[in-house]
């Protein structure tokens, strides 16, 4: 009889004959199950994610990749362990690309049934981290109408009938997804089992998805349910009731809250709202008064893309005076975008004038050599 032949089990040689999808897929496992040495290393596991998303996207296999996404989307709960804010903006920037590679995907996916599955499992998971929410978010790209308002039916039942640690979160998710599809009911729905007390905010928000949706009339019983807004909710309530009383072409009403908007929270935004709705010379006063009394003691793009907008080039070049040095500290990709919309314009001193104090992004700008 011969004898059988005795062999040794490696875990090296086992790790080594795993495909790479596998070591992947067991690295990111690990992670979620708060097992993996990387945990503990930071930036290894930033490089192991980022590898991870570069070798994905060499896949052939739509589904796979899809799987592996979503096993990615699920580690987001790493950037929270960030120790400074530029840490967790990196990270958070990491699992928007996931999210949006996910999404794009998915789009194109045509078992919808199965990214429905993956969603509900980002859901029910959800721990509030920017990747998965942009998932959440853009669901109306992800999934039909209808197969989108059956996952979210689903997932008010599971928050309804099993205990969850994290159901603010799943409710939070249920939200962005009713908010993506224009599923006005099961957002009240799912922001009521978050707020049953009713709160303004909530009553607020259920008003401004009704308007998105473009139910003015629900959008205004649920707003006039708001009762007495203090400070961290009056901004809010006046935008929406300026922005229903301009849908419905109520002019005189829609200047007198935005005016009033504005006078209470003197922002860019509501300067450009109420800009767009007075005559034009009381706009260019407006807009005059800001840049004097109003701008702080620093530059604002905002305020700069408004002026190039509502051709208000003299306060332009005012403004620019006063806070040229500034241009230097701002995105090189947006003060670009304002010099073209003002050469376009023939505004060519104006557009010279910021050019020349643009700084490029270090990767673009040209190298320095100060050796001479």
């Amino acid at each position: 009889m011969a004898k059988k032949k005795k062999f040794f089990k490696s875990a090296a040689l086992s790790h080594a004959n795993r495909s790479r999808e596998d070591r992947l897929r067991d690295n990111l496992m690990q992670v979620i199950s708060g097992e993996s040495r990387l945990l503990h290393r930071p930036e290894e596991l930033f490089d192991v994610i980022v590898d991870g998303l570069d070798e994905i996207e060499s896949y052939t296999d739509a589904k796979l990749q899809l799987e592996m996404l979503a096993w990615i989307l699920r580690c987001d709960f790493v950037a929270f362990k960030a120790e400074t804010d530029e840490e967790k903006e990196s990270w958070d920037n990491l699992f928007y690309d996931a999210g949006t590679f996910f999404v794009e995907l998915s789009s194109q996916y045509a078992d919808k049934d199965y990214v429905a599955d993956l969603v509900h499992d980002l859901a029910v998971r959800h721990v509030g981290g920017e990747g998965r929410s942009v998932v959440f978010l853009s669901l109306e790209e992800v999934l039909p109408v209808e197969r989108a308002k059956a996952l979210i039916v689903e997932l008010i039942a599971t928050v309804d009938e099993v205990e969850l640690k994290n159901r603010e979160d799943v409710l939070d998710a249920i939200c962005d997804m009713a908010d993506s599809v224009k599923d006005c009911e099961d957002f009240a729905k799912a922001s009521l089992m978050k707020d049953p007390d009713k709160s303004n905010a909530t009553l607020i928000d259920i008003a401004n998805s009704y308007f998105v949706a473009g139910n003015l009339e629900l959008a205004k019983q649920w707003l006039n349910d708001v009762n007495n807004p203090g400070n961290e909710d009056e901004e809010a309530y006046l935008d929406l009731l300026a922005a229903i009383a301009d849908k419905e072409g109520r002019k005189a009403d829609c200047v007198k809250i935005a005016h009033r908007l504005y006078e209470t929270f003197p922002k860019v935004i509501h300067l450009a709202r109420l800009c767009s709705i007075v005559s034009a010379s009381e706009a260019h006063s407006l807009m005059q008064q800001y840049a004097k009394f109003r701008s702080g003691d620093g530059l604002d793009v905002e305020f700069m893309q408004l002026m190039v907008s509502m051709k208000a080039y003299d306060i332009l070049k005012e403004y620019l005076d006063m806070f040229e040095k500034d241009l230097t500290t701002q995105d090189a990709e947006i003060l670009n975008s304002i010099s073209d919309a003002l050469e376009k314009d023939g505004q060519l001193e104006l557009a010279k004038h910021i050019r020349d104090w643009t700084v490029e992004e270090p990767e673009d700008a040209e190298a320095f050599d100060d050796k001479d």
